[in-house]
């Protein structure tokens, strides 16, 4: 059974916070197109971090860079 996503968080290249971001945004309003994924990679990129996947279950994978 695949784990469900509930958000996406960003640490930079010296493990320190960036941000998080929730898979609510999996399906933004109009007003809103940009997604939880593409929000935290667009995040990872300007801090040159990693982009991890947290799961309902509190585990977390790398996703960003592969």
């Amino acid at each position: 059974m695949k784990k469900k996503v509930t958000s996406y968080v960003v640490f930079d290249k010296k493990d320190r916070w960036m941000g998080g971001y929730s898979t609510k945004l999996a399906d933004p309003p109009l007003s809103h197109r940009t997604t939880a994924m593409e929000m935290a990679l667009m995040n990872a990129e300007q801090s040159h971090g990693k982009v991890f996947e947290v799961y309902e279950d509190g585990d977390m994978k790398q996703v960003y860079p592969k």
